[in-house]
């Protein structure tokens, strides 16, 4: 996985952490704890991807890409369904959390870079 992304899955964490935090504070638990659930989900998502595709296009390791596929998709879509599905957390905290690890690659990808 490139520095970038690495970079982009650290920065995701630590933005979203400190959201959930004043979250918390405002008094919007369920908000909250809905950010962090979908957020931690999308990354989850992001980084398995990221490995399939590494494994499909260097050739490597065919076990480890069988093992991943059982995971990701019956599981991890299983769990995002019910995530979705719930009534429990609102839906904008859900949306906001689920495009947080696109958003923040995307931006640190094509953010200029001052070394």
């Amino acid at each position: 996985m490139s520095d970038t992304l690495k970079k982009s899955i650290k920065l995701t964490i630590l933005l979203f952490l400190a959201a959930a935090l004043v979250l918390l504070l405002m008094d919007k638990p369920r908000f909250a704890l809905g950010l962090v659930v979908s957020s931690a989900w999308s990354i989850i998502n992001f980084v398995l991807l990221i490995k399939i595709l590494e494994i499909a296009i260097l050739h490597r390791n065919k076990e480890k890409l069988t093992l991943i596929l059982l995971v990701k998709f019956p599981l991890l879509y299983l769990a995002g369904f019910f995530i979705l599905t719930s009534k429990f957390f609102p839906a904008y905290s859900l949306v906001l959390g689920l495009g947080s690890i696109l958003l923040i690659a995307g931006g640190n990808a094509i953010w200029p870079k001052h070394t």
